[in-house]
């Protein structure tokens, strides 16, 4: 076995494919299943909190694909980001471990929940002890655009450093878990996954368990990591 011990796992990014399908499989509405599918994003945050090394998160709420979907099921998503934020801003796991919360995506593309987002990112300021990043109305490509734009209004000098220092989130990925079978990263942190080692499961997000959870954590502890080299 050559062991990745050198190498803690420290970030981690997590795409929760397989929502809609789970609705279809499962017989349920899109709304049941978006439901249990921000639960589970609960339930994953929480095993990450729980990890010895882990201290950065980021998940992959809402792409700006996703904002082109009928407008009746981008409702509903609106709505349960309204109140899965709020439930986040009061929850225990929040406060009790210092995280730092932070929604990184395009804002104006989202501002029917800007007061949640801002609610939420006031009450956790402070806190450094972990970092969770929530990309809603996000795209990687958008991101180094915007960086770059920045770059260029500041009359920076557009390096790797610079460019790295405007992102929206701006820690790099250890790993990155897919779950719903497809392997692509679907437009989610192309820069800070350069060198990230990258987990596919079959099982839909409202199936992912710890036990999946787990095979993955085994699977970056079994890869010796190279950094291009």
């Amino acid at each position: 076995m050559v062991g990745n011990q050198d190498e803690e796992l420290r970030a981690v990014g997590i795409i929760p494919d397989g929502n809609r399908r789970y609705a279809e499989r499962n017989n349920i509405s899109y709304k049941e299943a978006y439901q249990r599918g921000f639960e589970k994003g609960q339930e994953v945050f929480n095993w990450c909190i729980n990890h010895s090394t882990i201290d950065k998160a980021v998940i992959y709420a809402l792409s700006t694909e996703n904002l082109s979907r009928s407008g009746s099921e981008l409702e509903t998503l609106i709505e349960l980001y309204k109140e899965n934020l709020e439930k986040l801003t009061e929850s225990n796991d929040i406060h009790d471990n210092g995280v730092n919360v932070k929604i990184i995506g395009r804002r104006d593309l989202i501002t029917p929940i800007e007061e949640q987002i801002n609610k939420i990112e006031e009450v956790t300021s402070e806190y450094n002890d972990y970092d969770l990043r929530i990309a809603i109305g996000y795209g990687s490509r958008a991101e180094i655009v915007d960086a770059v734009s920045k770059l260029n209004k500041k009359g920076k000098e557009i390096n790797e450093e610079n460019l790295k220092s405007e992102l929206y989130s701006e820690f790099d990925l250890d790993l990155i878990i897919r779950t719903g079978r497809y392997q692509r990263l679907s437009n989610f942190q192309l820069w800070q996954s350069a060198y990230a080692e990258l987990y596919f499961t079959d099982k839909l997000w409202p199936e992912f368990n710890k036990e999946e959870f787990n095979k993955a954590l085994e699977f970056y502890e079994d890869t010796k990591r190279k950094f291009g080299r």
